[in-house]
């Protein structure tokens, strides 16, 4: 036992880690298995498919509406009425769900028909612009573009975007 601001606190050794972070969500615990543990691809690839069907990956899905999108915005949920203060943003609605599925490691395939409704349902709260050709801030349009992708929708036009907005210092403003 050690110390640590008042508290005993029992150190985790490597293993005790490894099995703390394998006791997770199959949205983290695939990733572990295939980076950390070593296994075989059969059974990361068997945790994985279960992110669509269990925990995090299938609360996510369970939240879809029928239209499409999650929490009724695009980037903002409807039922906020004005923007909020930067750093209370709500991170509810479609694209950042898509993302939080995306990098979860979710099959594209267990979302299919969405990019079909996104096309013909949702729109930016700015300028109501359509879904899949992105809106103004480059980092909207980073999610929209890696999520468009692994929806399988041609991204071109959004993709041909970004060079257009390069900063003179070589980056983007994000």
């Amino acid at each position: 036992m050690m110390s640590t601001a008042g508290r005993n606190v029992t150190p985790m050794t490597d293993d005790a880690v490894l099995e703390w972070l394998l006791d997770s969500d199959p949205m983290l615990r695939w990733q572990v298995q295939r980076d950390l543990a070593g296994e075989p691809d059969e059974v990361w690839r068997a945790t994985r498919a279960r992110i669509a069907t269990e925990g995090d990956g299938a609360t996510l899905l369970s939240h879809q509406d029928l239209d499409g999108q999650w929490a009724g915005g695009a980037f903002f949920p409807a039922s906020m009425t004005e923007q909020p203060p930067q750093n209370e943003q709500p991170y509810t609605a479609t694209t950042w769900t898509l993302t939080a599925l995306r990098e979860g490691g979710l099959d594209g395939a267990a979302l299919a028909g969405t990019a079909e409704k996104l096309r013909a349902n949702s729109r930016w709260e700015y300028d109501d612009l359509p879904y899949w050709d992105g809106e103004v801030d480059v980092c909207i349009n980073a999610m929209t573009l890696a999520n468009g992708a692994w929806l399988g929708v041609d991204m071109t036009e959004l993709a041909a975007w970004f060079p257009a907005h390069l900063q003179t210092d070589g980056g983007w403003d994000c």
